[in-house]
């Protein structure tokens, strides 16, 4: 995402569960200079962990991600199963 000062991109995570994705988590991660945020997700290592599908994507939210410079756009979303 380019850079702007104050520009923050918000990260949406959702966990499916019996064929439905649900919401679980947003939340807004600031952008270093080169338009880049490094976030990393974690699992427990309870074997009850195994096997949840998940997904995240990224965002730009006009006027909620720090600025009002372009037009609300979302990121596609990113799979991810957890294994042991």
């Amino acid at each position: 995402m380019p850079y702007y000062t104050g520009r923050a991109q918000r990260f949406d995570f959702q966990v499916y569960y019996q064929g439905t994705w649900y919401s679980d988590t947003s939340q807004y991660f600031g952008l270093a200079s080169s338009g880049l945020s490094q976030v990393e997700f974690t699992g427990s290592s309870h074997k009850n962990d195994v096997g949840w599908r998940f997904r995240v994507r990224s965002d730009y939210i006009n006027g909620s991600s720090g600025d009002t410079v372009n037009s609300t756009t979302y990121g596609a979303w990113k799979y991810f199963t957890f294994t042991n």
